[in-house]
C-alpha cells in the first residue's frame, strides 16, 4: 500500500481562503467609504472671454461646455442645459425657438420651461457674471 502524503489539509486550504477574503474585503471599505463620503457640491463652471462671445438673443453655447449664454433684457442670460428628466445634454434650436432632448424627446421653450416629453422640471438657470472682460458662468443651487 502507498500512502499520499498531501500539502496541505482540507481544513488548512479553507482557514487560507477565509483569511484572504477576510483582509481583501478588509481593504475595500476604505475607498468604498471615501466614494460614500464624497460631496456632490462641485458645481460646474465655465470662462469666456467677452469679446470672443459677442451676445444676441439667441441662446449661444460656451465652447464644449452646458453652459448657454444670451443677451436677456436684464443683462446677460445663462442656462445649464442638462434635460431634467435623465441628466442627458439640451442643446437649443433657434428655428423652433425651443431647447430640444435628444434622448427621450422632452422639449422646453425659450426659458426653460417644459413643453412635453418624460420631463416635467424646467431647465436651470446659470449664474452670469460679467467681470474683467470675462463671462463667468456657474451653476445655480
Amino acid at each position: 500500500m502507498t500512502t499520499e502524503q498531501t500539502l496541505y489539509s482540507r481544513r488548512q486550504v479553507l482557514s487560507l481562503g477565509r483569511k484572504t477574503l477576510l483582509v481583501l474585503g478588509l481593504g475595500c471599505l476604505y475607498p468604498v467609504s471615501r466614494y460614500l463620503r464624497a460631496k456632490e457640491n462641485q458645481l460646474a463652471k465655465a470662462r469666456v472671454a467677452s469679446h470672443e462671445m459677442p451676445l444676441n438673443l439667441h441662446w449661444q453655447r460656451i465652447g464644449q461646455t452646458r453652459f448657454w449664454l444670451r443677451q436677456g433684457d436684464e443683462g446677460v442670460e445663462g442656462m445649464w442645459a442638462t434635460c431634467t428628466h435623465l441628466g442627458c445634454e439640451v442643446s437649443y434650436d433657434p428655428e423652433q425657438v425651443q431647447w430640444l432632448c435628444p434622448c427621450h424627446g422632452s422639449r422646453f421653450n425659450q426659458e426653460g420651461q417644459p413643453l412635453e416629453g418624460p420631463a416635467v422640471s424646467p431647465l436651470a438657470r446659470a449664474e452670469v457674471r460679467e467681470k474683467e472682460g470675462f463671462y463667468l458662468a456657474s451653476q445655480k443651487m
